[in-house]
């Protein structure tokens, strides 16, 4: 926990990163997304137990519908606002290992795709100077998909902390699944996302 907490003050806690513009796919194609970022950490506190962090994050997020030239051909939905997530994590007497959540905590703009969403992290290990923690979304979240209408999917990710030529990178690896929400099991999706990358300027 210690080794964990240091690398988030020295390197983590008050730095401020950028996502450059990304595009993604959705409903095979029928839909095209596009997202950059602004990402800043602060707030740490921490005892000999835990910490948390926060994630202040400016977006720019929207999602197109694609016509048949797979030309943009009108505005599905703007996702673009600012938001704060929280890291709340503590060591497990009974493992060693360190787990929490990772949750909303408030936003602006009127579409808030993540609005009372919460996540479980596990699986936290520096490795070589990497700091790596793993998320399963709880339950599903809201989706644009054709005809002006939603699907249920949750998400699992990889996320990735680590230092080049002294400047801070954060890496986002996510991988999408629909849910059926009266069992809530969960299937693979259609719908693919490359990894997001954001670096200190």
């Amino acid at each position: 926990m210690k080794e964990i907490i240091d690398f988030i003050k020295s390197n983590v806690n008050g730095k401020t990163l950028f996502t450059k513009e990304l595009v993604y796919e959705l409903e095979n194609g029928a839909l095209q997304g596009v997202y950059s970022d602004q990402i800043s950490f602060s707030n740490l506190k921490y005892s000999r137990s835990g910490f948390q962090l926060d994630m202040f994050i400016v977006s720019n997020e929207k999602i197109w519908l694609m016509g048949k030239d797979k030309q943009r051909e009108e505005l599905r939905k703007d996702f673009s606002g600012v938001s704060l997530f929280r890291f709340e994590l503590a060591e497990r007497k009974s493992t060693n290992g360190i787990t929490g959540c990772f949750r909303f905590i408030s936003a602006s703009g009127k579409n808030v795709a993540a609005e009372a969403i919460v996540s479980g992290i596990y699986d936290v290990r520096l490795e070589n100077d990497v700091l790596k923690l793993s998320e399963d979304q709880v339950l599903y979240r809201d989706q644009p998909i054709q005809g002006e209408r939603f699907k249920p999917v949750a998400f699992q990710s990889e996320h990735r902390f680590y230092t080049k030529d002294r400047k801070l990178c954060y890496e986002y690896d996510g991988k999408s699944f629909d849910v059926d929400t009266k069992t809530m099991k969960r299937s693979g999706s259609s719908d693919a996302f490359p990894p997001f990358v954001s670096m200190e300027m």
